[in-house]
């Protein structure tokens, strides 16, 4: 079945005869089960003349000849690992498997850059799947982290092969959506979310070896053969980072370790309001048709913009009648999802127990495919838009994301939340020297020095700190569910003319250990809006709105809930250096003197989501 949506733009899609070889199993993976048939470093070329190279895997022979695709678009090295569950259902329920490498990775020809490509070049590889004589014509997506994000701006086209899709840990890959403005979860608030320092770093480096050009396909295909890129150039201890991080201006941060060209530099120069952010990204507004399964972990950069994403297009799509669209959320790490590290009967994520999190992701995965692919009504999709965990072995289901909370908690005197609005007012000052930053203790990105981890932890032995502010309720008389997002208002002034406010949410246990279910940060010459810079008047009282924090938890009875305010949270965010210059430029600091305003008229306050 022929499909080429895209024929008119005279697309060179060739292949030798010489890739069709069936290679020996032995040689390449003993992973690998008995009866696939392989074809390695096939040269694919783009509608520019660049040959990607290409990975296929084709199942046993009793499927018959011709099969279902499963396509994975990646920057690393190897997605293709058959002792992963999902792989082996994949290859074993009968469907074929190409993993392509982006231009300019592993031998793929062109420049790289991150999600470079992610739509003609997914597109151009739909209509090569789409006449091969192994391939039926129906072509699922699937990946996490960056093999996720190169699915949703190829997805935007709803190429008629692709009838299915399945998305893990995709935020990177959306630009803007409800109340978040990430840029590829680079920003948060405006400020930039530096723990992405060395993912940059190590693993999206643009200097790749190239072989000659005039190689021709077979000649490629067997040179490649002879190289092993380990992309071990830039693996370096995490320690490295450690001094690294502090570095002034921000802008070279990047030059202070062993050099490699990457985006961080040209990213920090653009800001966080810049057209190139949407350009390999979606944002609101470009619906996805092309039913989607996808999965993200609380714990994960990626998620909240993911998420708000995930819900506008399953409104458009349900708006025209489509009920395709299903989203499992978890509390575990970055595409953790099936992994040994959260698939235990007591799960943890960082030092925190979450209880038996188990379920069975292969079986989501194959079912999903087999549902759009194979037209199996049997097959046991999730039925509701949202699945998501809450702990202690506990799902709740949902037909849409709350987008605002339910039942205000105010920061209150005393230092405590209430339910109602107190009727006198309180202020709390303390000072953030940018010198001195509120150490990041979990969450959700790593890296960025040998003392940092994702995940929760409890937040005590920051909370002695002058410039770490907590409000806490009194012991809950009932469990109490949270899922959807917290809107955060706070009143809130200082003595410079820019500086950040940051928020964490905290569950604290009878045993008085605070562990974090989120945070979030607002850059305050952003307040309203990444469009525009406005400063602060010094002594002048301002009501902001923070991002949403997602929740999907249910806080014990018995259990506390706590509010935890300052001015940094480092590495995590970067710093505000509390002066009218670009922070990323700069290299003066001065001290700021903060003062949170509640209680009375001014208003400050969590809006948390309670089922």
């Amino acid at each position: 079945m022929l499909r080429l949506k895209h024929a008119s733009l005279a697309i060179t899609l060739s292949v030798l005869s010489a890739c069709s070889a069936v290679f020996d199993n032995s040689k390449v993976s003993s992973s690998i089960p008995d009866g696939v048939t392989v074809k390695q470093n096939v040269q694919v070329s783009m509608r520019d003349g660049a040959r990607l190279n290409t990975q296929v895997y084709l199942p046993s022979e009793e499927f018959g000849s011709v099969f279902p695709t499963i396509l994975v678009r990646t920057p690393y090295k190897n997605e293709i690992r058959f002792q992963r569950p999902v792989y082996q259902a994949l290859i074993e329920n009968g469907y074929a498997i190409v993993m392509q490498h982006e231009r300019g990775r592993y031998f793929s020809e062109g420049e790289f850059k991150m999600l470079g490509g992610a739509l003609e070049d997914g597109l151009d590889t739909l209509d090569w799947i789409s006449t091969q004589p192994w391939s039926n014509g129906d072509v699922g997506t699937y990946g996490c982290s960056s093999s996720a994000e190169n699915q949703l701006k190829l997805a935007t086209a709803n190429h008629p092969a692709h009838q299915a899709m399945v998305v893990g840990s995709s935020g990177v890959g959306v630009a803007e959506a409800g109340p978040f403005k990430e840029q590829g979860n680079f920003w948060r608030g405006g400020a930039w979310q530096q723990g992405w320092m060395n993912y940059y770093h190590q693993s999206m480096f643009q200097d790749w070896p190239q072989l000659s050009k005039h190689l021709s396909d077979a000649e490629r295909q067997e040179l490649i053969g002879f190289f092993d890129l380990d992309n071990k150039a830039w693996d370096v201890s995490s320690s490295v980072y450690n001094e690294a991080r502090m570095h002034l201006p921000m802008v070279d941060i990047m030059a202070q370790l062993t050099p490699s060209r990457n985006e961080v530099k040209s990213y920090l120069l653009a800001g966080p309001y810049d057209e190139s952010w949407s350009e390999n990204r979606v944002s609101e507004g470009e619906q996805i048709s092309v039913p989607g399964l996808y999965f993200e972990s609380l714990y994960d950069i990626s998620a909240r913009s993911a998420i708000a994403f995930f819900e506008w297009n399953r409104q458009a799509n349900a708006a025209q009648g489509q009920d395709n669209q299903r989203i499992r959320i978890t509390q575990g790490g970055h595409c953790s999802f099936g992994s040994a590290r959260v698939e235990t009967a007591n799960s943890t994520i960082g030092d925190l127990s979450i209880g038996d999190m188990r379920y069975d992701y292969a079986q989501d995965v194959v079912s999903w495919f087999n549902f759009w692919l194979r037209g199996d009504s049997s097959s046991p999709i999730i039925l509701d838009a949202y699945t998501a965990y809450v702990g202690d072995g506990e799902w709740v289901n949902a037909d849409a994301l709350p987008m605002t909370g339910n039942q205000k908690w105010h920061l209150a005197p005393e230092q405590t939340l209430s339910k109602t609005l107190p009727s006198s007012s309180a202020s709390i000052t303390y000072t953030y020297d940018p010198s001195d930053p509120v150490p990041s203790l979990g969450g959700e990105i790593y890296g960025e020095g040998d003392d940092q981890f994702d995940g929760s932890f409890d937040q005590t032995p920051l909370q002695s700190r002058q410039d770490v502010i907590v409000f806490t309720t009194d012991e809950l008389d009932e469990d109490l569910t949270l899922f959807g997002l917290s809107n955060i208002v706070l009143s809130f002034s200082s003595n410079q003319p820019d500086t950040d406010l940051t928020v964490k949410i905290n569950e604290v246990y009878a045993n008085g250990e605070a562990y974090n279910l989120g945070d979030t940060i607002l850059r305050m010459r952003y307040r309203e809006g990444i469009e525009q810079e406005v400063y602060m008047q010094k002594g002048e009282v301002y009501t902001v709105v923070l991002p949403p924090i997602m929740l999907s938890k249910t806080i014990a009875k018995g259990h506390r809930l706590q509010v935890e305010v300052s001015s940094s949270n480092f590495p995590n965010y970067s710093r505000n250096l509390n002066t009218r210059a670009n922070p990323y430029t700069s290299t003066e600091t001065v001290i700021a003197t903060n003062t949170l305003h509640f209680g009375g008229a001014h208003k400050a306050y969590v809006n948390l989501p309670v089922r």
